[in-house]
């Protein structure tokens, strides 16, 4: 079996990816969040929050989780842990995002 660790050339282009996605992310909710300013409408807010927590949130926190992970500041047994947490953080802001559209459509 190989491992791959942070150090190793596939290890830092996976955390660079992984920043990429983190910084983009967050670029993406910033934008809902000037549409949600603009606009003011219910669905929106649901929509802005949808999108930060699934693409700005989520990609953080397993950002942030991995490297204090891969730095040994949080035992290796905490993995799953970081797992559920980024996976429930996704998944509410997938709901907020189906609850938006779902407002949308009774408007």
């Amino acid at each position: 079996m190989v491992v791959i660790g942070a150090s190793s050339p596939i290890g830092l282009l996976a955390g660079a990816a992984a920043t990429c996605s983190a910084i983009i992310g967050l670029y993406i909710g910033y934008q809902a969040y000037r549409g949600l300013r603009r606009n003011e409408e219910r669905s929106m807010r649901w929509l802005a929050i949808g999108m930060i927590l699934l693409f700005g949130a989520s990609y953080s926190l397993a950002l942030i989780g991995q490297g204090l992970i891969a730095f040994r500041i949080l035992p290796i047994r905490l993995q799953n842990i970081v797992r559920l947490v980024v996976r429930l953080v996704q998944l509410s802001g997938l709901v907020c995002i189906a609850y938006s559209l779902r407002i949308a459509t009774q408007q």
